[in-house]
């Protein structure tokens, strides 16, 4: 059975391999991949208490209970 993070994991060197143009052998580790979508919970884990504000990549898609859960904590989000 395949967990959460497998999963992530199988997803980011697909992506990644995608990215170079060439299909690369599956054991082979990649440069890290950026997350594109977050969910509530990794936000959750990135947000330091007390800070009204919150990094995240340009690119991100955010999940919808993500922004519920930032806008009712007033937390806003900068992008880099």
């Amino acid at each position: 059975m395949l967990t959460k993070g497998a999963v992530e994991d199988l997803i980011c060197e697909h992506l990644a391999r995608a990215d170079r143009g060439a299909l690369a052998p599956a054991g082979k580790k990649s440069a890290p991949v950026r997350k594109i979508f977050l969910s509530d919970w990794e936000l959750r884990r990135l947000y330091k208490p007390g800070s009204r504000s919150l990094t995240v990549p340009a690119n991100a898609i955010l999940s919808p209970l993500s922004l519920d859960w930032l806008d009712y904590n007033g937390v806003k989000v900068a992008r880099n």
